[in-house]
């Protein structure tokens, strides 16, 4: 595997040339400081600029497009991460190498997603409003969605609730509030600023000529200089002087209890892989303490999982329960974390668990769009991913390691979201 890494103008690049895969994939990626006032209608530009181009009016030209060019994909992808606010504009081809015919298929498909990306259908100097209309209605429908599924919703209650004086609580998606008052114009004009103020990443996989792709995005992705946003980690934070509980009552059949705890530990710190490991231990897999003792022994939850936010510092744990069981089911989660700090875990499960991790990180890399996305994580944090080096960190860890950096958590929020008033 080469990787080469530049900059051009106000675009930063990066090259992964590999024979691994059949397709050549790309992410432009752009960033930005996450801020609430523009963070709805930035949501929406991704799915506006996907809809409609210049030379491909609706979403059933562009698809006939992608057909053309021998079954491409497009996708989007609206993510935060941190401090920031990430908009994510995807491409995969067939590698020219496989095509029967002799044709240039990069050249076309590049050509193609700089029309996605730099030529939107316009009416004066605004998007198209019939785009804009349309889409504002399924950026609504996801709001709904969102609200349906309890078990998201009560996730970014906690999250909100848990940061409601930080940033962090923004979601990536924005405030279904703010749709309403956005316009053609003052869309536009974000998407225009996007352009020009947002640190922009270019990622390009497979077995590709390096110089090649270089001339291609000399030509079709021209970016002026500008500010490269290099902060990422949120440190915002607040002194927890006592758990905060909120119990929110609903018309549901499951109870949906979420735990939030701060980690004190983001991905620019030595023992970040050992937090990465103590999550895995606590409620990634099969093997996890979460699943073995709070779901199979005390079959207290239908569900139960744990995750953890990288710039943020946080750790999440989510189940649905019988809200008759909020109380031992509480009481239980809290025992599993105080194992992990007492060490009472055994090196059988730490070794399990290392290589589930390690099987994770394996199938990553078979996988193009997400060895890019795991590849962009890594260079938010001004680092590279390497298999090999990720494996080597992970069996660093130690049982001591997984220990202290458990009890570094702080446990912040906790949501309950139930069909009925309950006490803790």
């Amino acid at each position: 595997m080469e990787r080469v890494k530049y900059q051009l103008n106000g675009l930063n690049v990066t090259l992964i040339k590999t024979d691994k895969f059949k397709t050549t994939d790309l992410v432009i990626n752009f960033k930005q400081l996450l801020d609430e006032k523009s963070v709805t209608r930035r949501a929406l530009i991704p799915h506006v600029l996907k809809s409609a181009t210049k030379n491909y009016q609706n979403k059933k030209a562009i698809n006939q497009k992608l057909e053309q060019l021998y079954g491409a994909s497009l996708g989007i992808s609206v993510n935060k991460q941190g401090l920031l606010h990430i908009l994510s504009f995807r491409m995969s081809i067939i590698n020219d190498k496989f095509l029967l015919k002799n044709e240039t298929l990069l050249d076309m498909a590049i050509a193609f997603f700089n029309e996605v990306i730099f030529q939107p259908l316009q009416e004066g100097d605004g998007f198209s409003e019939r785009v804009v209309i349309e889409e504002k209605r399924l950026l609504k429908e996801q709001f709904t969605a969102l609200y349906d599924d309890k078990i998201r919703y009560s996730y970014h209650r906690l999250i909100e609730e848990m940061c409601k004086t930080e940033k962090y609580r923004i979601k990536s998606i924005g405030r279904v509030e703010d749709l309403e008052k956005i316009t053609p114009k003052n869309l536009y004009d974000s998407y225009q600023k996007m352009l020009t103020d947002d640190t922009a990443d270019l990622l390009v996989i497979g077995d590709i000529d390096i110089e090649r792709v270089k001339g291609l995005i000399e030509k079709y992705f021209v970016f002026d200089e500008r500010e490269v946003i290099s902060k990422v980690v949120d440190k915002e934070t607040k002194t927890i002087r006592e758990v905060a509980e909120i119990i929110e009552v609903k018309e549901i059949s499951q109870a949906k209890l979420n735990l939030g705890f701060r980690t004190n530990v983001t991905g620019v710190d030595d023992d970040y892989y050992a937090l990465l490991l103590m999550n895995a231990l606590l409620g990634v897999y099969p093997s996890s303490l979460l699943f073995k003792n709070v779901r199979e022994k005390a079959s207290l939850c239908y569900y139960i999982a744990s995750n953890i936010d990288k710039g943020k510092g946080l750790l999440i744990i989510y189940a649905g329960i019988n809200h008759n069981d909020y109380q031992k089911a509480y009481d239980i989660i809290i025992e599993q974390i105080a194992k992990l700090q007492k060490g009472e875990f055994t090196e059988a499960l730490i070794e399990m668990t290392r290589k589930a991790l390690i099987n994770d990180i394996l199938q990553i890399s078979d996988n193009p769009i997400a060895f890019l996305s795991t590849e962009y994580s890594h260079l938010l944090y001004q680092d590279a991913f390497d298999v090999k080096n990720e494996i080597e960190r992970i069996n660093q860890v130690t049982k001591e390691d997984i220990s202290n950096v458990a009890k570094k958590l702080q446990e912040d929020t906790i949501f309950l979201l139930t069909n009925e008033e309950v006490s803790k």
